[in-house]
């Protein structure tokens, strides 16, 4: 997930702003630790607003969904 947060050329901080999690969560999933499926959502969401493409959750390594 890292990988594609810095390819949108975002922080941490900014994606969490813009999938509408804390910044906490975002730091989490990049961990590879458990976060809920609605805030996992939230943020591959966000990551393909913002790369302009669709992104499956499965597409995701380390997301780790609870």
């Amino acid at each position: 997930m890292k990988e594609l947060r810095l390819e949108a050329g975002l922080s941490q901080s900014q994606l969490a702003d813009l999938a509408k999690v804390n910044r906490l969560t975002v730091h989490r999933a990049e961990s590879g630790e458990p976060v809920q499926d609605t805030k996992a959502y939230a943020i591959v969401q966000a990551l393909a607003r913002r790369l302009g493409r669709k992104i499956r959750m499965e597409e995701v390594e380390g997301l780790n969904i609870l």
